[in-house]
């Protein structure tokens, strides 16, 4: 298997930074005296909720009107406890009706809009900032994708940073995006350990206006009764080959849906397993995370490889560094009524796409069948 493909405290690195800022100014430009949406993508994490904070920071400053909105549910308990400790001022909506009063969107921690949504036709893709490795680059008045640092937190920490809309002490709303952001770049970067020399320096420049107290809360974090079940599923459904690992968790809630990636996490961490797919049904939807330690292995490369796009040209799925994960609408298999049914064409199809990438799982699958039949 081979998939690779200003001024601050902290002295963050300038990288063409007054050209970027100059962009990014020139395209919020665009939205004065109009309604932009900062629309987040997926079940709304730490990095994308910091991120999305420090978007809206800058916008104020330029006195652009804006509105942080998701579609999705904030699945994990932790992602819960940040909007409510910093009084995150998050709107979700369902339906494009919903977005039918904005002029603008942007994008953060992500390249592409939430598939589960239509976005009104009126409605202009104004910036992207993400550290994914998109499938392609999107094409909007700003974009900024790195796929080099932890955290989108990073990036935009450099922003503010460089000047725009600096972190100041005696800013009464400096405290709630500092700790967002400086969250945002912890747990995208594993509490630090997979962190850049960019992601260092960004949380340096954080650090000195977080709010130590909520930050140490936000730290202390739990696991729900069913992602330990989801666990358990995934260790009982469990198949390595060489050293890769692909499990099941069955069906989970959309508001535990990370119980995925948290079962990805934990198998991962077994001594003869660098990487792993797990995945689950949540709503009517297919959910996989893929985490892995090796090299050599592109998540994003993996996930376009294996699953492809959909009619309107969006991937699946995708990833950065080591992590990835995807989302596929079931489909015709919704119809069936039978869950033990559901669940085994839900193996067939994964385990089909897995394949293309790793071709033994769909030798492993084959034997599993025919002893099965037997």
């Amino acid at each position: 298997m081979n998939t690779t493909s200003a001024r601050s405290e902290a002295r963050l690195p300038r990288m063409n930074a007054e050209a970027k800022l100059e962009a990014l100014r020139a395209a919020l430009e665009r939205a004065k005296d109009q309604q932009l949406v900062i629309l987040l993508s997926g079940h709304p994490d730490p990095d994308a909720i910091g991120a999305a904070m420090a978007h809206k920071r800058i916008c104020e400053r330029m006195d652009v009107s804006t509105t942080i909105a998701h579609v999705l549910p904030i699945a994990r308990s932790e992602n819960r406890a940040l909007v409510k400790l910093l009084d995150v001022p998050l709107v979700r909506v369902a339906e494009s009706a919903d977005l039918e009063r904005f002029q603008f969107v942007s994008l953060v921690d992500c390249s592409s809009s939430e598939s589960n949504i239509k976005l009104p036709s009126h409605l202009e893709l104004l910036s992207v900032v993400d550290h994914h490795r998109p499938a392609q680059i999107p094409e909007a008045p700003f974009v900024d994708v790195r796929h080099d640092v932890g955290a989108t937190c990073t990036i935009y920490a450099e922003y503010l940073a460089q000047g725009l809309a600096p972190l100041e002490s005696n800013d009464a709303t400096a405290g709630a995006v500092a700790t967002a952001m400086f969250f945002g770049i912890q747990t995208d970067t594993d509490d630090f350990s997979r962190s850049t020399s960019a992601d260092f320096l960004a949380a340096a420049y954080l650090k000195p206006h977080t709010d130590a107290e909520r930050l140490s809360r936000l730290g202390r974090r739990s696991l729900t009764a069913e992602s330990m079940d989801a666990v358990a599923r995934a260790l009982l459904d469990l198949e390595v080959i060489r050293d890769f690992a692909i499990a099941g968790v069955g069906r989970v809630s959309a508001l535990n849906r990370d119980a995925i990636a948290t079962a990805a996490d934990f198998i991962l961490r077994r001594e003869d397993i660098d990487t792993v797919v797990v995945f689950g049904i949540v709503d009517d939807r297919i959910d996989g995370s893929l985490r892995t330690n090796r090299a050599s292995v592109d998540p994003a490369v993996f996930m376009s490889t294996a699953f492809g796009e959909d009619d309107r040209g969006r991937p699946f799925g995708g990833g950065r560094n080591d992590k990835g994960g995807f989302q596929i609408p079931l489909g015709l298999l919704a119809e069936c009524d039978d869950d033990d049914t559901l669940w085994q064409l839900t193996h067939q199809v994964i385990r089909g796409r897995i394949a293309r990438v790793v071709p033994e799982v769909a030798k492993i699958s084959k034997q599993r069948g025919e002893a099965n039949s037997k």
